[in-house]
């Protein structure tokens, strides 16, 4: 059973309020002024306006000092032309950043250069910066991990605006107190590595750095080595150096990989390609034996069938040392869908990793709390059940312990056929013949019933199947279950049972894309369609899925893998059921249920 353990992770020194405050303001200024030009033009404006913002801030905290004039663009860049207010605009937002320390500075105007970008180049290149408070916490994760900040070498292979290597470069230098400057300046420009593939962010992250080593270098009277390379790091051949640590909050997204490029990546690939899966492959290249890798991703990869490979990757070659769960999106990454985590991995390690939920208090702060310890399964591909907080670290231990799935209740899943969008032409609002019932994902209410509707806009109630079109066509009964729900809904499993009158009225049905439907695979399944509707709405059954499910989809893949009770014992659930017995009595049957676990006597 785990252990609660809260601990407050702050920030190394005080913040000035008023001056961040200063800086989220312009942050929203700027990006009102980046919404008003088309989208083609909002790179080049937020290249022009955050290049006035970086001048005005490096003059400020380099007081002009002529040996260590603003870095030069690594690369070329096109500029937009700034009018007159916004470059204004910018220098006042330069000067306020130079008032607070140059990590939150950077934060600040990285987040003013994403803002300003474009919706479709952030989803295109994955482009979401990571919060101070995280990159703390990762660093921290990482340290108790195993490196040593005294000798390690360390790469950011997607190092954006440079949220991971100045306050590296910090620790560093606070690991070195007695050192040289010019030796430390040597020593800081040999041992980090950073890869981005946006030329602009790639010298944000080098004049992040340099803002970061500016005290040291003055001392040294030398200036820190370029580096950061502007790159695609999934292009580059394969690496010769590497490193103790490789730290990063990774790119998402799904990406169609060219033949060449599903070769090189093919031991964690199965199916879709996910940027940030790729960049996990990668991490595990660069990575030296005994070397660390910590990431911010999704946590999707833990159960979703498309990560089984690196799944298996990860569990065979470099297992978790601790996984933090990041128990809201909102205050940190409010642009994100999914849901994210924390991971540190060590290669060659044998222990069980830790986990904690962390949540952010304030701008500033994270609460976290010890959950418990995971293993990585004997056969490393199958989901990860993990709990996300302490309330489920005793079902984990339950659920580890139960092996019955829904085949062995006699069903399996598969997705609703019907992708609307490309049969648009035969969707129709009344009845007639040849018509059948089409059902969309509303028609499984929230409270788990069935009600034929089509309520939304573009829905239409039937649907005319033309020769060649009985793949699309269910005649079967089965159970509904709606396939996105995000982790803030009350529950996770919405089912409704598919009325035997409904299809004995209509013959058959059209089921759309959005739901799941989970369909008997003998005449008379061990459980019967009600009960099996009635167990997945219930609490018991929500708080088991929720351990195993990292994404909003509710996939087939992790019904398929979700732990469940032995089916002999579900017999009194089913009498429930058909006695249509009250909701309370079904959840404490359901929790009964869990807590048995195992098979019958």
């Amino acid at each position: 059973m785990a252990t609660k353990r809260q601990q407050k992770i702050a920030p190394p020194e005080a913040i000035n309020k008023t001056h961040l405050g200063s800086l989220n303001a312009a942050r929203i200024m700027a990006r009102a002024l980046a919404d008003a030009v088309p989208e083609s033009e909002r790179l080049q404006l937020a290249r022009a306006f955050c290049y006035r913002l970086v001048y005005a801030w490096w003059k400020r905290i380099s007081e002009n000092d002529s040996r260590f004039p603003l870095r030069s663009l690594l690369q070329p860049v096109v500029f937009a032309d700034l009018p007159e207010p916004a470059a204004a605009s910018a220098d006042s937002i330069g000067v306020a950043a130079a008032a607070v320390a140059p990590e939150d500075a950077a934060y600040a105007i990285g987040l003013t250069y994403t803002g300003m970008l474009a919706p479709t180049y952030r989803a295109d290149y994955g482009v979401f910066y990571t919060p101070p408070q995280l990159t703390r916490r990762l660093i921290a994760q990482a340290t108790e991990a195993g490196v040593d900040w005294r000798k390690a070498r360390v790469l950011d292979p997607a190092c954006g605006g440079g949220a991971f290597l100045a306050p590296i470069a910090s620790r560093i230098l606070e690991a070195l107190p007695n050192v040289e400057p010019k030796i430390l300046v040597k020593n800081i420009g040999e041992r980090l590595r950073g890869f981005e593939i946006d030329p602009f962010a790639a010298w944000l992250s080098q004049v992040t750095l340099d803002a970061i080593m500016l005290p040291v270098c003055r001392r040294a009277n030398a200036r820190l080595p370029v580096v950061v390379t502007v790159c695609d790091s999934l292009q580059r051949s394969t690496p010769r150096e590497k490193f103790h640590l490789v730290i990063g909050n990774p790119p998402y997204g799904r990406v169609k990989l060219s033949a060449e490029d599903r070769a090189r990546f093919s031991r964690s690939l199965y199916g879709h390609a996910n940027l940030y899966g790729l960049f996990t492959d990668l991490a595990l290249k660069h990575a030296r034996s005994g070397g660390v890798i910590a990431y911010v991703t999704p946590t999707s990869f833990l159960a979703g069938e498309y990560f089984k490979n690196l799944r298996s990757l990860i569990g065979n070659e470099a297992p978790p040392v601790t996984i933090d769960f990041i128990a809201a999106r909102k205050g940190i990454f409010d642009d994100v869908l999914q849901e994210t985590l924390l991971a540190t991995y060590r290669r060659a390690n044998t222990e069980a990793a830790t986990i904690h939920e962390v949540m952010p208090t304030g701008e500033d702060y994270l609460k976290t709390v010890a959950v418990g310890t995971f293993e990585v399964p004997q056969e490393p591909s199958e989901p990860w059940i993990i709990p996300r907080n302490s309330d489920q670290a005793e079902l984990v231990d339950r659920l580890h312990h139960m092996p019955h799935r829904l085949a062995d209740w006699g069903y399996e899943v598969s997705t609703g056929p019907l992708v609307w969008n490309r049969f648009k032409d035969q969707l129709r609002s009344r009845p007639g013949r040849g018509h059948l019932p089409l059902i969309w994902a509303e028609a499984v209410t929230a409270d788990g019933r069935f009600v034929f509707r089509a309520d939304k806009k573009n829905h239409e109630p039937y649907f005319e199947p033309k020769g060649g079109d009985e793949w699309l066509v269910t005649s079967r009964p089965c159970v509904l279950l709606q396939r996105t729900t995000a982790k803030e809904q009350n529950r996770r499993l919405i089912a409704a049972a598919l009325p035997n009158d409904f299809l004995t009225e209509h013959k058959a049905v059209v089921i759309e894309n959005h739901l799941n439907m989970i369909r008997a695979t003998a005449a008379k399944p061990k459980v019967p369609p009600a009960t099996l509707a009635a167990f997945l709405n219930s609490a018991a059954a929500d708080r088991a899925f929720r351990c195993l499910s990292g994404s909003v989809a509710v996939s087939a893949y992790e019904l398929e893998a979700l732990p469940l009770p032995d089916p002999a014992r579900v017999k009194t659930l089913t009498k429930l059921v058909d006695a249509r017995a009250g909701r309370a009595r079904i959840e404490a049957e359901c929790e009964v249920l869990f807590n048995l676990g195992g098979p019958a006597e």
